[in-house]
């Protein structure tokens, strides 16, 4: 998050408004070129160490970087070139490290594992991003680069000396690596359980991603709240994720799919108030679909792990991420384009009714 926090802001200080969305956006391009291919050398390579090796990727891009600023100081050239590489860094990283919880602990610790490592993702954003804020202020992103450098290097030492996965890794047996991505589409066509989370997954990014970043940002401006109620919004949902995940590991319902969905109607409720609320309504919205957030997304990340085959694991949550990653900007753009032509209160109803029928009908077929 400091990193992101110290591109963004360098971002600002060198380009137009256009330059820095282009630097903050640029790199989201490798990651969807790539996300398949890593998910696919996920299930073939060890995944610890495509995560040492990414770590270190990291690492050279940041260390190299920092050198070309003490050089010839902060340029848009520059800032484009490493959101790039630290894309196709993360597209390694993100699908082995998708693999790991299934091999670190037992089935029945999955949901305590998915919520400490939301509430350790949760924390990472409230100290992260005031300290990239601080970094970045008083020694630059030579300084952010330097921390965020030394920080992957931690991970990494941490993933060699320390992370021992309890259960042996189940690799693919293709003879290719488009021969693993056929098998992989071929496997979700096949098994019901499974394409129903995809799809569910797809949704639930799809639909909340651009109420939370678009409509609340506008329903905020055009009621006149400021940009501060804006900020506490984010508080509020930000703690009650928190309370929600810290739930998540003290309750195991049975069906931990169809509980995880089912509560995510609330959280589709939630959106669709945004678009109508008073100030203290948009509060409690965004409580609770913090709240939801926190508890769902616990239950659904140990589902998901529980209910994948093993040997394509990589390759189903390089799939979900792909949703993030290639579709995220269309769904943020169509919405836009909606609230222009039919206003915020429908276009967030809009948006609500149909997550939450998407969860009521992934329920439905998880039953």
């Amino acid at each position: 998050m400091a990193w992101y926090v110290g591109l963004a802001w360098s971002a600002t200080q060198v380009t137009s408004p256009a330059g820095a969305g282009l630097v903050m956006g640029i790199g989201a391009l490798p990651r969807a070129l790539v996300l398949l291919w890593g998910g696919a050398l996920a299930d073939r390579l060890d995944a610890r160490r495509t995560m040492i090796l990414a770590n270190l990727g990291r690492i050279l891009v940041l260390a190299g970087a920092a050198v070309m600023v003490a050089i010839a100081g902060v340029s848009l050239a520059l800032l484009l070139v490493v959101a790039v590489l630290f894309g196709l860094v993360d597209a390694l990283y993100t699908p082995a490290a998708g693999t790991m919880p299934r091999r670190m602990v037992r089935a029945d610790d999955l949901v305590k594992l998915a919520a400490g490592t939301q509430l350790a993702n949760r924390l990472a954003v409230f100290v992260g991003a005031p300290l990239g804020g601080f970094l970045v202020a008083h020694g630059g992103l030579a300084a952010v680069m330097v921390v965020d450098a030394i920080s992957f290097g931690v991970i990494a030492i941490a993933l060699a000396w320390v992370v021992r996965p309890r259960l042996p890794q189940v690799a693919s047996a293709g003879s290719s690596i488009r021969a693993d991505l056929t098998a992989g589409f071929g496997y979700l066509r096949r098994d019901l359980p499974a394409r129903t989370l995809v799809i569910a997954f797809f949704g639930l990014n799809l639909c909340v991603g651009p109420v939370l970043a678009v409509g609340l940002v506008q329903r905020t401006s055009a009621a006149g709240w400021g940009a501060g109620s804006l900020g506490l919004f984010q508080a509020c949902s930000g703690l009650l994720a928190a309370t929600g995940a810290v739930l998540a590991m003290r309750w195991k319902p049975a069906n931990l799919a169809r509980a995880g969905l089912l509560t995510l109607i609330l959280q589709a409720a939630g959106c669709a108030a945004i678009g109508v609320a008073p100030r203290a309504g948009v509060f409690v919205a965004m409580g609770v679909i913090g709240f939801t957030a926190g508890l769902a997304s616990a239950q659904l990340s140990a589902a998901f792990q529980q209910t994948i085959s093993p040997a394509y694991l990589g390759r189903t949550s390089s799939i979900v991420s792909l949703s993030d990653e290639a579709l995220m900007p269309l769904a943020m753009t169509g919405f836009g384009a909606l609230i222009s032509g039919a206003g915020i209160p429908f276009a967030c109803g809009l948006l609500g009714a149909i997550f939450a029928g998407v969860m009521i009908w992934s329920a439905h077929r998880l039953t």
